[in-house]
């Protein structure tokens, strides 16, 4: 998957006025990615290096990142995931965007697409209710932008203003290193030190969803651990007023998704998934409750 981001990335239109470079990084105990980051700056010219962080967690990643290009003297990060492949004019919309909008943090949307060896009905079905998911979260952000509303942003296709990240002393936080929501996380805090947020429809990146993801059990427990992770951040702004959201919610959300499952030769297929969500966050909010967290990403899906 890498090895296909990196051939989507040599592909780039430049900024007008920009110089790019690429940093790499991997969260393992030993570094095995240089050769494909060396063949990449090979073919491309551009400066491209391999970082290694040993830490677990993906917090601890992505803040290498950030100090690898305040390092370099970068103006701008843009992030990517490695399961990723990016538009040519990828780069050049999401940074326009953000200017245009006079953002310091920015960005736009993800795109499944099947896995390059194809997939099962069952799987082509999941995939379907992802890209329709995909498309409703899409269009709510764009909303939220135009009205002034906070909205969170993902690092899976992210452009940061690194002055001003640097300035207000953001990281991105390793208690959610193994949990997920880490970004989620940033993006509020970045909102809450008054920085300004752009979506930016026309930066589109796909994503090739690995098979072990195209399963009603894989939706039920991302959203779980997701929906941990917002607790435990809510929890720790208003604590009594999680607690009431949670139960109500484990209650809510149990009852809607029971309902869209059993019901779903009427409304259809999309909202059987819906339902399997809804179930996976009714679980969350009762993991919460409980005091439990989720290592999320202690598992790696995809080759």
């Amino acid at each position: 998957m890498l090895a296909d981001l990196l051939q989507s990335l040599q592909s780039l239109d430049v900024p007008q006025g920009a110089e790019l470079s690429f940093v790499f990084v991997e969260n393992d105990s030993v570094l095995t990615i240089t050769d494909l980051v060396e063949d990449f700056h090979k073919r491309t010219g551009w400066p491209a290096r391999a970082v290694l962080e040993t830490r677990p967690g993906i917090s601890y990643a992505r803040n290498a990142a950030i100090e690898a290009a305040l390092e370099g003297g970068s103006d701008w990060l843009a992030f990517v995931d490695d399961d990723e492949q990016v538009r040519h004019d990828w780069l050049r919309q999401l940074l326009a965007g953000a200017k245009d909008a006079s953002a310091q943090l920015a960005g736009g949307p993800v795109v499944p697409v099947a896995p390059a060896m194809g997939c099962s009905d069952d799987e082509t079905d999941v995939l379907a209710y992802y890209v329709r998911a995909a498309k409703v979260s899409n269009a709510r952000k764009l909303g939220a932008m135009t009205v002034g509303r906070r909205f969170d942003l993902a690092t899976n296709n992210w452009l940061a203003d690194l002055a001003a990240i640097d300035a207000s002393g953001l990281r991105f936080d390793p208690d959610f290193g193994l949990s997920g929501g880490g970004d989620t996380d940033f993006s509020r805090r970045a909102h809450k030190a008054g920085l300004t947020l752009a979506w930016v429809p026309q930066a589109i990146v796909t994503e090739e969803v690995a098979t072990a993801r195209l399963s009603k059990a894989y939706i039920v427990e991302r959203a779980r651990a997701q929906t941990i992770a917002k607790y435990q951040m809510a929890k720790v702004e208003r604590p009594r007023m999680a607690i009431i959201t949670a139960i109500s919610q484990v209650v809510s959300k149990g009852l809607s998704g029971a309902f869209c499952v059993a019901t779903w030769p009427v409304f259809g297929r999309y909202s059987y998934h819906r339902g399997f969500r809804s179930l996976g966050i009714a679980q969350g909010f009762l993991a919460g409750l409980r005091g439990e967290n989720q290592a999320f990403y202690t598992q790696v899906t995809g080759d």
